[in-house]
C-alpha cells in the first residue's frame, strides 16, 4: 500500500476507472479511447493528473497520466490504494429478470450494482418488451455504476436465455416475486444462505403458464414484497436491499 500527502477526502474525489490490464508498480497501462476521450476532452486532464484505477482482481491503484491523445493515452501505476477483498468471502446474489424499457432498467442496473449483485442474467418472458439485448450497452452501465460507487469488482452479465430454460437448469433456491400468490413467503420472513437468487417478472406480470412452472418447480420459493404491487425495477431493489441487509454486502 502507498503513502502519500493525499488526504482521504481528496483521494476519494480523484476520478476512478476500470482498467482490464494487469497492474504492476510502476507499469503502464493503456487507455481505451472512451476513456482517453472522457479524460481528456470530458474532465480536461493533463499529463501528470492523478486517478484511481481498478481491475477486479489486482485491488485500487494510485495512477498518473504519462500521455493523452487524440486517439490513444496511458497512465502509469504509483502504487496500491485498497487489496482486493477476497471474492470467496463475499456472499453471491444473483438476479433474474425480465428485460424492461430503456430508462427503467438503466434504474435496475445501477442500482442493482450498488446494492451488490453478484451477477445480471436477463430472462425472456411471454410479456417481455425487450426481447434484443444490446449486451455491450449493458456492460458498460454496469462498469460505470461500479466505477461510481467504489466497487472493486465487476458484476458479471449473462447471455439472455428463455424462460423454459432458466427453470429447467435451476440448481440452487430461486426467491421468485410472484404477486398475489397466497402461499408466497413475505420477503422479510426470507431465511438467505450466502449464495441467493432473485426473479423479477416483466412489466405486466408473469403469464399464468409461467407462474404454474414456478410454483411446480421444487427449488423456487415464491416470495411476496407487500399489499402493493410494485415496477419490476422497484421489486428488483427491494430483493436486493433485503439481501443487503441481512448480509451487509461489502464489495
Amino acid at each position: 500500500m502507498i503513502n502519500n500527502h493525499v488526504s482521504q477526502n481528496e483521494l476519494y474525489k480523484t476520478p476512478r476507472l476500470y482498467v482490464d490490464a494487469d497492474f504492476a508498480l510502476g507499469g503502464a497501462v493503456r487507455l481505451e479511447a472512451g476513456q482517453n476521450h472522457y479524460l481528456r476532452n470530458v474532465l480536461r486532464k493533463r499529463e501528470g493528473d492523478a486517478l484511481r484505477v481498478f481491475n477486479g482482481r489486482d485491488g485500487e491503484w494510485l495512477a498518473r497520466v504519462l500521455t493523452l491523445g487524440k486517439k490513444a493515452g496511458e497512465l502509469e501505476l504509483e502504487g496500491c490504494l485498497r487489496s482486493q477483498p477476497d471474492p470467496a468471502a463475499a456472499p453471491k446474489v444473483h438476479l433474474y429478470f425480465s428485460p424492461i424499457k430503456k430508462q427503467r432498467m438503466d434504474v435496475m442496473i445501477e442500482k442493482a450494482v450498488e446494492l451488490g449483485v453478484s451477477d445480471l442474467r436477463p430472462v425472456i418472458m411471454h410479456r417481455s418488451v425487450m426481447r434484443n439485448i444490446n449486451e455491450e450497452r449493458m456492460r458498460a452501465q454496469i462498469i460505470e455504476a461500479a466505477e461510481q460507487c467504489e466497487r472493486m469488482d465487476i458484476p458479471a452479465l449473462e447471455p439472455a436465455r428463455q424462460m423454459d430454460e432458466v427453470i429447467a437448469g435451476l440448481s440452487q433456491p430461486l426467491f421468485a416475486c410472484i404477486e398475489r400468490d397466497g402461499a408466497a413467503l413475505p420477503l422479510a420472513e426470507c431465511e438467505f444462505g450466502d449464495n441467493v437468487a432473485f426473479l423479477v417478472g416483466p412489466e405486466g406480470g408473469f403469464e399464468e403458464r409461467e407462474i404454474a412452472q414456478l410454483q411446480a418447480c421444487g427449488n423456487v420459493i415464491p416470495v411476496s414484497l407487500g399489499g402493493n404491487i410494485l415496477r419490476a425495477e422497484t421489486a428488483a431493489i427491494a430483493c436486493l436491499v433485503a439481501f443487503a441487509n441481512l448480509k451487509s454486502v461489502v464489495v
